[in-house]
């Protein structure tokens, strides 16, 4: 017999939406503030939700912090597509993949600059709050390498994944330069520009890859 998931019920709804806005009010802050700046009281007043309702689900602000850090990583990571799902030629896939991270970093910007305030923020104070930032990224950095690998030709594994990885965290270090950049001046830095050169950049690299490896 089939379990049938059961609705929440009115409280337990009610619960999840007062955690939910406790968590966007503390994402917001912390974003803004970083963790140091951000006060349960800041958060008590940008949700509307009372003390009480904030230690009720987050023990404490260094709970609040690593939940908060949690969703963010996660978004972060929903706003990828996955690499078996892209389609086409190698320029094709690799354009598709670096417009959703521009896509990404454009539309949820608080994100990103939570991750990056708050792994330099906390990097020598509390290397737990940093676990979620390193997961996210290093999922980042598993699906640029399965992509890369499978775009490119050699006949040595190990080398094709070497290569794959160097340029996955070539690809990292862009993106981050690319939204601090952004960040500090939107006027003049296009997102979309820098990731089209990127992209660019890894067409050449590619074929001439595929070349050497005719030549062999």
């Amino acid at each position: 017999m089939t379990d049938v998931a059961r609705s929440p019920t009115r409280r337990e709804a009610l619960g999840i939406e007062s955690r939910q806005r406790i968590l966007a009010a503390a994402t917001a802050l912390m974003a803004e503030r970083g963790y140091a700046g951000t006060s349960i009281a800041a958060v008590k007043k940008k949700s509307g939700l009372p003390s009480g309702s904030i230690y009720w689900h987050f023990e404490n602000k260094e709970a609040l912090l690593l939940s908060v850090i949690e969703q963010a990583a996660a978004r972060w990571i929903e706003a990828l597509p996955d690499t078996e799902s892209l389609t086409g030629l190698p320029e094709e896939r690799i354009q598709t993949f670096l417009n959703a991270a521009a896509q990404a970093l454009e539309e949820r910007p608080e994100f990103i600059r939570l991750i990056l305030l708050i792994s330099l923020e906390r990097r020598d104070v509390d290397s737990t709050s940093l676990v979620p930032i390193r997961r996210a990224r290093t999922l980042v950095r598993e699906r640029l390498t399965t992509l890369f690998g499978g775009l490119l030709s050699s006949p040595d594994p190990k080398s094709k994944d070497s290569v794959a990885r160097r340029f996955a965290d070539f690809a990292l270090m862009v993106a981050d330069g690319a939204f601090i950049a952004h960040h500090l001046d939107r006027e003049t830095t296009d997102l979309r520009a820098a990731f089209d050169l990127m992209r660019t950049a890894l067409t050449v690299f590619l074929d001439e890859n595929a070349a050497a490896a005719s030549d062999v």
